[in-house]
């Protein structure tokens, strides 16, 4: 559940923080393998997909050709969620949605079986005080310390550098959700599912480092299977949660991407988290059922030097 909790940390992180493309084509993982994009199709309309990792470690090499062609020729970047230059803007919002009317002592919100867990994190992690928040945010609290701990920076993630080049070719930035509406998708929770949310979240966090390498790995050859399995898994104790955090937006995105390519504004770049492109209700299976086809792009080989 870690891995789904980290899929905010590209926005919440921030805000609570301090401080010529080669044919796409029906394919099996390409050769060399890489990062997934796939190219969209829908009438004369082509757009880019590309699935990310939110918040990576230092010395991850992601950014490949294929990518940035295929970024430096779209008139707009796409993004999941919209973080704002101004963090301090966020607070009243962030306070609005996480207090609690009355303080609830963390140790009532979970199993007594997991109390030692719980304790353990929060004398390791420090996060201050936590009774006057909510469940949902104490997960994703304890999760955003704990990927501090394990070197991973969403300040290094996908976004943060694909925002970077989309400004610095003067290509146009918007967002499927804004960051109020990422935070009202756990909002929405009931406390049941919220209490699950932590105890799954506490319940990974020793192995939090190991369980990232094998999704950064699985990411980076391109292993949509492995990617769909592993987040599949985070969901098998809660449908709920799958239905509400990932299968529920993948279906108001498909219909944004739908309506925008039958518009026909010029070519996107879509970049939203690797954990939506693949298995049942995935993204990918939302766009096809709007008549969108989606392709694998296969990058050109690397040229290789004559002998002299």
């Amino acid at each position: 559940m870690i891995r789904i909790i980290r899929q905010a940390l590209v926005c919440l992180s921030l805000l609570i923080l301090p401080a010529g493309l080669a044919q796409a084509q029906k394919a099996p993982p390409p050769k060399p393998e890489v990062p997934a994009l796939w190219q969209l199709e829908l009438g004369k309309s082509r757009a880019y997909l590309f699935g990310t990792v939110h918040a990576l470690p230092r010395g991850v090499d992601w950014f490949r050709p294929h990518v940035v062609s295929a970024l430096d020729q779209s008139t707009r970047l796409v993004l999941e969620t919209e973080v704002p230059d101004n963090s301090a803007a966020m607070m009243p919002v962030i306070l609005k949605l996480t207090r609690l009317p009355a303080a609830r002592p963390l140790p009532d919100r979970v199993p007594a079986e997991w109390l030692p867990t719980l304790n353990r994190a929060l004398d390791r992690l420090k996060p201050g005080p936590l009774d006057w928040t909510k469940t949902w945010f104490v997960a994703l609290t304890l999760s955003n310390l704990q990927a501090m701990a394990d070197g991973v920076d969403p300040r290094i993630g996908v976004e943060a550098v694909l925002t970077e080049r989309a400004r610095m070719k003067g290509i146009p930035i918007t967002a499927l959700e804004t960051a109020e509406e990422q935070l009202i998708n756990f909002d929405a929770l009931s406390e049941a599912d919220q209490q699950l949310l932590l105890v799954s979240s506490l319940s990974e966090l020793d192995n939090s480092r190991g369980r990232m390498s094998l999704l950064i790995g699985d990411w980076l050859l391109g292993n949509t299977d492995a990617l769909a399995d592993r987040v599949n898994s985070d969901f098998e104790r809660s449908p709920m949660l799958k239905r509400m955090l990932v299968e529920d937006r993948n279906a108001r995105w498909a219909d944004w991407i739908a309506k925008q390519m039958k518009a026909d504004a010029g070519p996107m770049f879509i970049a939203v988290g690797a954990g939506h492109m693949a298995g049942k209700g995935s993204l990918i299976e939302d766009l096809e059922r709007q008549g969108i086809k989606v392709s694998r792009v296969v990058p050109a080989p690397p040229a290789r030097r004559k002998k002299r």
